[in-house]
Formats: structure tokens, C-alpha cells, sequence
């Protein structure tokens, strides 16, 4: 029963992602694995659950550390993907691709 606790307290607690918005001009983001983009008008985030995109001028990392990701800029919008999708649609994985020809491998 203890474990059943401790696994559902690490699920609500630790590994979801935590976005604080900050006006139009700081994003605060805990959780995050990696970067995957970065530019003037773009960030892509990968967290544990999540791919996020966020858009705007003049953007850049403050800090990034073990606790977390502050993005400065004017913010213009966030998006939320399902994890591996991109923006131009979803992104196929090796599984995806033998499903659809066996030959693949």
C-alpha cells in the first residue's frame, strides 16, 4: 500500500511539467528535459510529458539549470504538443514506420 502512495504522490508531484507565465514577458518551466530548438522567435522544450513551443521577439534563456528553464522575450503565444510531435505534424518513430511497411528494419 505504501508504494501504491509513494508511486502516485512522485506521479502528481515531481515528473508533471510546471509552467508559470509571467505577463507577456517571462515564462518560468520545472520539469524540463532538454532543449530541442533555439532562436529569437522560437523555443521548443521537451519535458517529461510534453513538447512546448513557445513563440515570440526577442527571446531568450535566462537560466537554465537542474530546477527548471526561465525564458525571457515578449511571450506571443505557447503551444502544448503530445511528446514527439512537431509543429508540422506528428513525428513517426522506427514502430510507426514497420507498421506501415514490414520491410523497414
Amino acid at each position: 500500500m505504501l508504494e501504491r502512495f509513494a508511486a502516485g504522490m512522485r506521479q502528481f508531484s515531481y515528473f508533471h511539467t510546471i509552467v508559470q507565465i509571467f505577463s507577456n514577458k517571462e515564462l518560468r518551466l520545472e520539469n524540463c528535459r532538454r532543449i530541442l530548438e533555439y532562436n529569437d522567435i522560437r523555443i521548443v522544450v521537451q519535458t517529461t510529458d510534453l513538447t512546448l513551443q513557445i513563440w515570440g521577439k526577442n527571446l531568450y534563456a535566462d537560466t537554465c539549470s537542474s530546477d527548471g528553464l526561465l525564458v525571457r522575450g515578449e511571450i506571443q503565444s505557447i503551444e502544448f504538443l503530445k511528446k514527439g510531435a512537431l509543429c508540422n505534424g506528428k513525428k513517426e518513430n522506427k514502430t510507426d514506420q514497420i507498421r506501415k511497411n514490414p520491410k523497414v528494419q
